[in-house]
């Protein structure tokens, strides 16, 4: 499906999972080379940029943060563009928010404010990569929101289920960061390109969005530095909660295990077993045990073994 919207004399053309007809229409438009017509019906999820006579083709892949059942997960998305003097293409195959969103308010140009001039389809491209980019701080800021609430859960005595929690975020992170790491590289060729399509006016768009890369891929690590911090701390917790517990476990072994002797000393079948026929042997044998029991128990007390 494709849509067009117009702006100034600057279209955008908006394809959406589009048929071999649509882009041979598209090629045949604009007079795209073949291999452009190729990358826009099929998704490569690899980032890339090429530079034609008259266009650029730029491929973006966008981690997405999406309800996964009780958890989250980080798809990959790509969407191609083909930007040109006076128009823009973009080719996808997955409904993205942020591109709907600017499509629901590009004419009526809330988006870019009254007193923006775009004279240039780059310039449209700058905007809606921002809009997308705002999208991609978001989606950490969530993260982030999730980190800061487990480490509230995790002082609250949850670190077994914070392991989990913390393991799920952790591949969040990690594929968001795999994602979103060759947008670096996509710039960095825009601010070095010299050609007709973005002349030296057009840099500082390119190098704003390079420094919006660089925020997301500063929150990406300062999220990072928080879950290693916490996972370290719950770590530590659940470590000594469960040495407590075979702590615990051992002293009342300790304790129990020299009146077990006893009981199975008396329970040898031989003759003259003291006690066994006096009719207060079992009381008798009971008042030991427990005076051995007080005994031990005030031993581990004051040496502080517990």
């Amino acid at each position: 499906m494709t849509k067009t919207h117009t702006y100034r004399g600057i279209v955008w053309i908006d394809a959406e999972s589009p048929d071999d007809n649509e882009i041979a229409g598209l090629i045949r438009r604009y007079d795209l080379h073949p291999l452009v017509g190729e990358e826009l019906k099929s998704s490569s999820s690899l980032a890339k940029i090429d530079f034609y006579e008259n266009y650029a083709l730029v491929v973006l892949t966008l981690p997405v943060r999406e309800k996964n059942g009780n958890s989250h997960e980080v798809v990959d998305r790509e969407i191609d563009f083909v930007i040109g003097k006076n128009f823009l293409i973009t080719s996808r195959f997955n409904a993205i928010e942020q591109l709907e969103y600017f499509a629901k308010i590009f004419e009526a140009n809330s988006i870019l404010g009254k007193d923006e001039k775009v004279e240039h389809a780059g310039q449209l491209f700058y905007y809606m990569v921002k809009r997308i980019y705002t999208g991609m701080f978001n989606d950490l800021d969530n993260i982030r929101d999730a980190l800061v609430s487990a480490e509230t859960r995790i002082f609250k005595g949850d670190e077994q289920k914070m392991v989990r929690i913390l393991s799920d975020l952790s591949r969040e992170l990690i594929d968001f960061r795999q994602t979103a790491r060759a947008h670096r590289d996509i710039w960095n060729d825009l601010l070095a390109y010299q050609g007709v399509i973005f002349d030296y006016e057009f840099m500082p768009y390119m190098r704003d969005l390079r420094d919006g890369f660089n925020r997301i891929n500063e929150l990406i690590g300062n999220c990072r530095e928080l879950l290693a911090d916490l996972r370290e701390t719950n770590d530590s917790l659940l470590n000594t909660k469960q040495n407590q517990i075979i702590k615990v476990l051992t002293l009342v072994i300790f304790i129990f295990q020299p009146i077990a002797f006893i009981a199975a000393l008396f329970t040898i079948p031989a003759a003259n077993v003291p006690f066994i026929h006096s009719p207060v042997g079992w009381y008798s044998m009971f008042a030991v045990m427990i005076l051995i029991t007080i005994g031990l128990w005030s031993v581990i007390k004051r040496k502080g073994w517990l």
